[in-house]
């Protein structure tokens, strides 16, 4: 039985701001040429920690990982007090990603339908503008270097392929160099 690959119609581009990102991005990019495809690109400003605290809170103990929590809480309360201003600057950053892209592609006619500045936590709010956007392609980049690094750096990456029902295109990124 052949099955035919579904039209894409919206297109998700996750990004960590990182240098390296620009590779993904021109994926992303050239999918949404070559299909005729929207393209929202998504930055999410997070505000709790990436670790998921009971192995360290086990490991360290409950008053120590408190006293950690307490201090990181503060560290995003002085921090939140920027983020008005600091999306701004990321927003703009996310423009001169596609305006850098579009040279490299030399199409300087396809642009993004929304540039998307968010704040929360990583996995949830990609979900989240999945499903709100109804976007049938994902396209996220993932740093893969040792053993742990891979762990966590590519806990986000997994964990959006385990919530989403769409498919997702990860692209390695080089290594910072």
């Amino acid at each position: 039985m052949a099955s035919s690959i579904p039209h894409i119609k919206n297109i998700l581009f996750t990004t960590d701001l990182s240098r390296q990102a620009a590779q993904a991005f021109d994926y992303a990019l050239g999918l949404a040429s070559r299909y005729g495809a929207g393209l929202t690109i998504l930055f999410v400003m997070e505000d709790t920690p990436q670790v998921h605290g009971q192995d360290f809170k086990d490991f360290l103990g409950e008053k120590r990982w408190t006293e950690i929590c307490q201090s990181y809480e503060e560290d995003v309360r002085q921090i939140l007090i920027g983020k008005k201003r600091e999306a701004g600057m990321i927003r703009h950053a996310l423009e001169e990603m596609l305006t850098s892209s579009k040279d490299r592609l030399g199409d300087r006619s396809r642009t993004a339908d929304e540039i998307l500045v968010t704040r929360g936590d990583v996995v949830e709010c990609i979900v989240s503008e999945v499903r709100s956007r109804q976007v049938d392609l994902i396209v996220m980049g993932y740093h893969a270097k040792g053993r742990l690094e891979t762990a966590l750096a590519g806990s986000v990456s997994r964990s959006v392929l385990r919530k989403v029902d769409v498919p997702v295109l990860l692209v390695k990124l080089p290594e910072d160099g």
